[in-house]
């Protein structure tokens, strides 16, 4: 009597967890609550930023230890804190090396972000040939190629 009391136990547990395990299975089909986020960003070391008359040329690190070249115009930025601006600078903290933050609304470009130290003299930047001719000084839009 014992025996088949427990065997009969057994034999019910097993079949209440295989219906637990049925459910839960119908649980991985519930989307997710939350939406995709609309902003993105990637961020690249920057090896040098010239600094030209109409524009910042940096000089990037793309994969594979290539170098990348971008031009920012300089009309990008507010200096009256206008948050429409496309480009900002963020001061460098102690012992990192600079980046580039280049944010994305929406799968297009939004604006950059400049870590960069605060001074000049540091060898991150540098002086471009102010006679040289910069082209897309007057861009709307940053295309960057990773």
């Amino acid at each position: 009597m014992k025996k088949s009391f427990i065997i009969s136990a057994l034999l019910f547990a097993v079949f209440a967890f295989s219906s637990f395990a049925q459910e839960s299975k119908s649980e991985k089909e519930y989307k997710y609550p939350f939406q995709e986020a609309s902003i993105s960003y990637h961020n690249v070391t920057v090896y040098k930023v010239l600094d030209q008359k109409d524009a910042y040329i940096v000089m990037y690190a793309k994969g594979h230890g290539s170098v990348g070249t971008v031009t920012v115009p300089k009309a990008w930025y507010s200096t009256d804190g206008n948050k429409s601006s496309k480009l900002s600078f963020r001061p460098l903290p102690k012992g990192m090396a600079p980046w580039m933050t280049v944010i994305s609304k929406d799968g297009s470009f939004s604006h950059v972000m400049l870590t960069m130290p605060v001074s000049r003299t540091h060898a991150a930047w540098g002086v471009a040939d102010s006679n040289a001719k910069v082209e897309d000084a007057d861009k709307e839009t940053l295309e960057i190629v990773y």
